[in-house]
């Protein structure tokens, strides 16, 4: 509620960022030209004209109207942050005329050879290696649909400037003025979230496989969207236990019996053996009775609702995940904030405001109600939550990742696991040969999400584990989890008896479908919640099942909200001294990414058509093979007279115009006939900078195995090299946001287990080092993995 914002960009993205601080109450100023910002002109419409949209970003905000300098609004000059996109920023306005906190937020970044490109969502789909990954084997790749690329790059900036608001109020308690920053956040390193760690591994020359067919995705099998008697069913099974209670739910016992079937990868081998046999027994039952009963038998199933079910979901009910917007006299139905703090909840729905309904406001304030800006030389430090502590007690992607985002900030992360019980990201299949090659240290999946962190082993099972973890999150200013609904209940670790040791205590709780309603205990993996989140629906074409984005899609999305769900709670505590509990639904944290179905389906009351690759919006949209195998350019045209002006530009064009016959005409689809045969002989890449250079919208589909050549990336450095032990040196994906030329320095690769107990327990708890040799032979701490027989 301290905090002014004010949004010069208007887009969807800076739209995001604005709606993530007014949901928690600060003042969000839109500052729209006279026509208003683009989100207006956005379907779905509501009958009195206005976009839905719009109403979706913009709810609870101020619109003023501004007919003269934006620089010298008195919204700029007061404004703890500007907003600012750079499709949308008056060519006569440089970045350096404003004299405020900016988030500047672009598709590809201030600098680097795509920064002029003009962006849309498909193209970061396409360059961050998702698109190509979606889609039948033997044709082109799927193009995902909605905002979800802008979305998601809404949600890092907000992060971003969050996270530097904090620095620049503890700094000014200090009695530090520092100068003012200026964020360069990228759409497209944000959605890199997604992609990043497939790169990694491709980098440690694991082979990429290419696109496997719909919601085919390595190494898991069973994972798919099947139909069943009545409704959708997703189901997501990795490990051995999981698989022996699918088959008992499905009868399907000889399949459990049969050994190698104990490996998903080779589950994955006899697709053409098993899956029929699925889809038979699965014809026998409805989707909602085997989901209910899978979760009982603690099989990570969800029921896939299509838009016309979702907002009758129980599980979304219970929880208010859905909220009513108003517009004038009509409203509509849109995602709830996916972040809960429980003292301190966000608002649900809200108004939205006429254009220029607050102009007068701001123009009857005086220049001596203006704050006060000191001169200052002093540079903001690019580790601004330098000075908090946070317990990670995150597994696998999710948590760890939004831990790691603080780290990478400057805060002191100390992950917390087992020896027994260590992060199944290091392997969820652990075995004696395993231990003894040192394999817990030689996971790229485990060092990418807990660079720059602290280690400590504590199994918090028994008592005396249990004791040290209660002293250590006494000094603590938060804590992270993302267990299972029940877990730490059962352990007596709830926020209940954790706040007893710490009352200013900040806890994230991230469970699949968050901590409250009938699927709190209910088991999901990334897959999962983007099932739950019915967003399979809005992908594909009619003919094609539900089609999945990506093999764990809401896992590295939930590290994202769970980061702003941390900041938004310790933003608070840094002014009030109040700590609290905080409940991150990972499942409700992907319905904003299917925002544009959720909106079509509240505002006209059906489901929209699911058009495969076409766009109704544009003359020319669609894939367009290239020289080589598998190699595509996604080219966009928005109108004819664009297509016309492109081949008067680009002299090879000039060849394809003379195959436009007076009866062939000039109609989209028989110019992406001609395009298809001319594209077939050029090389990709060559073929999106030459169109590129003439102002058509061409972007190449990056492999995974692409990205850590991509040129963008590579021209802003985007690549860190760490070294670590038993690996050596390693990749690292920088953060999406930077205030200089250069990334936020990544300082240290993950660590190794127990890397830091003698600093951590002896250190900051000040245990003796008998007493470390004691907890070490009793199994309270270790520094290698044990199996479970073993312990």
């Amino acid at each position: 509620q301290k905090l002014l914002i004010a949004d010069a960009g208007g887009t969807v993205s800076t739209g995001y960022v604005g709606k993530l601080f007014a949901d928690y109450g600060a003042r969000v100023v839109n500052l729209e030209p006279e026509d208003g910002f683009v989100t207006r002109k956005i379907e779905p419409f509501l009958p009195n004209g206005n976009s839905a949209m719009h109403g979706y970003l913009n709810a609870n905000k101020e619109s003023v109207i501004v007919r003269d300098s934006l620089l010298s609004h008195p919204t700029i000059l007061q404004a703890d942050l500007v907003l600012i996109d750079l499709d949308t920023l008056d060519s006569s306005l440089s970045l350096e005329d404003f004299d405020a906190n900016t988030c500047v937020i672009s598709w590809f970044g201030l600098d680097g050879p795509y920064s002029d490109y003009e962006g849309s969502n498909e193209a970061i789909f396409a360059l961050t290696g998702i698109m190509k990954m979606i889609g039948e084997v033997d044709q082109p790749p799927t193009i995902p649909r909605g905002f979800h690329p802008q979305i998601l790059g809404g949600l890092s900036a907000f992060n971003g400037a969050l996270s530097f608001l904090i620095g620049k109020a503890e700094d000014s308690k200090r009695g530090i003025k520092t100068s003012n920053f200026r964020i360069d956040a990228s759409i497209f390193e944000a959605n890199m979230y997604l992609t990043e760690l497939g790169a990694l591994t491709c980098y440690n020359n694991v082979p990429e496989l290419g696109r496997m067919g719909i919601n085919r995705f390595f190494p898991t099998y069973p994972l798919g969207i099947w139909p069943c008697k009545n409704g959708w069913l997703g189901v997501t099974v990795l490990s051995p236990a999981q698989w022996h209670a699918f088959c008992e739910l499905l009868g399907l016992q000889d399949l459990a019996a049969v050994e190698r079937y104990g490996s998903s990868a080779k589950r994955l081998e006899d697709v053409d053996i098993i899956e029929p046999r699925i889809l038979e027994a699965l014809a026998n039952h409805c989707a909602e009775d085997l989901f209910y009963k899978g979760q009982q038998m603690r099989i990570p199933l969800a029921r896939v609702p299509t838009m016309t079910e979702v907002f009758g979901v129980d599980q979304y009910i219970h929880r208010k995940a859905f909220s009513t917007i108003t517009d004038g006299e009509f409203s509509f139905k849109a995602p709830s904030q996916p972040v809960r703090l429980f003292d301190t909840p966000p608002k649900f729905g809200g108004t939205v405001a006429e254009l220029g309904a607050h102009t007068s406001d701001w123009i009857s304030l005086k220049s001596h109600e203006l704050r006060n800006k000191d001169e200052t030389s002093i540079k903001p430090s690019e580790l601004p939550l330098n000075g908090l502590t946070i317990i990670d007690l995150g597994m696998g992607w999710a948590g760890p990742l939004a831990a790691r985002n603080l780290a990478d900030l400057g805060a002191t992360v100390i992950k917390v696991e087992g020896c027994v019980r260590f992060d199944w990201f290091r392997n969820w299949e652990a075995s004696q040969e395993w231990i003894d090659d040192d394999g817990a240290e030689k996971a790229i999946n485990f060092i990418y999400v807990n660079r720059n962190k602290m280690d400590v082993t504590l199994d918090f099972e028994q008592q005396a584990g249990r004791e040290l973890l209660l002293k250590l999150i006494g000094e603590a200013d938060a804590v992270i989890e993302n267990y299972s609904g029940g877990v730490l209940p059962k352990l007596k670790l709830e926020y209940e008896s954790l706040k007893k040791v710490n009352p200013e205590l900040v806890m994230v709780s991230m469970p699949a479908f968050g901590s409250t309603g009938p699927w709190s205990g209910f088991r999901a993996y990334g897959s999962t919640v983007e099932q739950a989140a019915g967003l399979p629906h809005l992908q594909g074409s009619e003919d094609q099942p539900p089609t999945m984005l990506h093999v764990a899609f809401g896992d590295a999305i939930a590290g994202l909200y769970g980061s702003s769900a941390l900041l938004t709670a310790l933003f608070h505590k840094k002014n009030t001294g109040q700590g609290q509990f905080v409940d991150l639904s990972q499942a409700e944290c992907l319905l904003p990414s299917a925002i544009h179905g959720v909106l079509h389906q509240s505002v006209t009351g059906e489901s929209p058509k699911r058009q495969g690759n076409k766009r109704s919006e544009y003359f020319i949209h669609g894939l367009f093979p290239c020289k080589g195998v598998d190699k595509w350019l996604l080219i966009q045209i928005d109108s004819e007279s664009d297509w016309e002006k492109a081949i008067n530009q680009l002299p090879e064009l000039k060849l394809v115009k003379p195959m436009m016959t007076d009866e062939v005409g000039a109609e989209a689809s028989n110019v992406e006939r001609i395009l298809w045969g001319w594209t077939k002989q050029q090389d990709a890449r060559s073929l999106m900078d030459a169109l590129r250079s003439i102002g058509i919208k061409a972007t190449v589909l990056n492999a995974i195995s692409d990205l850590m050549d991509d040129p963008q990336l590579l021209a802003r450095g985007y690549m860190q090299m760490v070294k670590r032990v038993f690996v050596g040196s390693q990749p690292h994906p920088s953060s999406p946001w930077r205030i200089a030329k250069t990334p936020l320095p990544i300082t240290r690769s993950a660590p190794t287990l127990g890397q830091h107990n003698k600093e951590v327990l002896g250190g900051i708890l000040g245990l003796s080092d008998d007493a470390l040799a004691s907890l070490e032979e009793d199994g309270i701490i270790g520094t290698k993995p044990k199996l479970a027989y073993s312990k």
